[in-house]
């Protein structure tokens, strides 16, 4: 796994989506078909020649949360709580065993941009295709993406990867993460101690400094809140990159923190958010975004 932030993103792809594509993740291969019979109202939410995006970089077999956008022909990024839509997917060898969700609109930055997230359950790996369809208007392009027969990260149940992670007894909080207003509980205990503990933990990772998408600051911020309401639980933020305060620091796959690597969490993307129950297991997992309601639901 690399991570190469030295590459530039197209302005026309999503904020979330990565810089780097590898066979395990992400497929932005878009479909060019529009549904047929939608109105052609220019006041819709989405103009002609919009595209549906999958904003995952990890899907796998089972139960998956899935992340949907939308991104007008000039490169736009659309949608709103009040965009009413749904949803329908299916695997590509079988496209008429659709599936239909009703989504979620979740903020990436309240009140600025955000993104539909939807839960299902997807029963073989492959090509699956997506597709949104508003209330009115016309329907984006539709969306393929890869589900692998296991996902890259760890999964819900799978043992967590349990390994030292920098504290505040390592050095300077500005050492150990870019966050500009850094809550110092999350710099208190490392990962293996948590995990070791028998405490329920929630670990972060996450670069707010160096995100290659908009979602590390905002998910840590959220994370931070929710923090407050559960003094019991161990909450950690591993940030992405070594040495960030070094000068001559930048952030590519040399700065890379050991966690992100394929020998502990193997993260093919950030940020993440992970929940560890008390017998050191996975219990929940969000990628990219996610709302407050979901990390406090995970926790109980």
């Amino acid at each position: 796994m690399t991570h190469d932030a030295t590459q530039t993103m197209p302005p026309s792809r999503p904020i979330w989506a990565r810089t780097r594509v590898r066979p395990l993740v992400l497929v932005l291969a878009l479909a060019a078909i529009v549904l047929t019979g939608c109105s052609s109202d220019p006041k819709t939410d989405f103009p002609e020649g919009s595209i549906s995006v999958i904003a995952n970089a990890d899907i796998g077999t089972g139960h998956s949360r899935i992340l949907i956008g939308v991104v007008g022909p000039d490169g736009a990024r659309l949608g709103s709580p009040e965009t009413l839509l749904s949803v329908v997917v299916a695997p590509a060898s079988r496209p008429e065993d659709t599936i239909t969700i009703q989504p979620v609109w979740t903020w990436i930055i309240e009140d600025v941009i955000g993104l539909w997230r939807a839960e299902l359950e997807l029963d073989e790996a492959g090509r699956w295709l997506l597709a949104v369809v508003p209330e009115e208007g016309p329907a984006p392009a539709i969306a393929q993406f890869l589900v692998n027969e296991q996902t890259a990260a760890p999964g819900i149940g799978d043992p967590a990867p349990s390994l030292p992670t920098p504290t505040v007894s390592s050095g300077p909080i500005e050492s150990i993460t870019s966050d500009q207003e850094p809550d110092l509980r999350f710099y208190q205990t490392s990962l293996d101690q948590a995990i070791a503990s028998g405490r329920q933990t929630v670990v972060v990772f996450a670069t707010p400094a160096f995100c290659s998408s908009a979602a590390c600051g905002p998910l840590l911020d959220i994370t931070k809140e929710v923090a407050t309401d559960f003094p019991d639980v161990e909450f950690i933020h591993v940030e992405v990159y070594l040495g960030i305060n070094e000068p001559d620091f930048v952030p590519d796959g040399n700065h890379l923190a050991p966690a992100m690597g394929p020998d502990f969490w193997n993260l093919p993307s950030e940020p993440w958010v992970f929940v560890i129950d008390k017998s050191g297991l996975v219990s929940a997992r969000f990628e990219g975004v996610m709302a407050g309601a979901e990390l406090r639901k995970a926790l109980g």
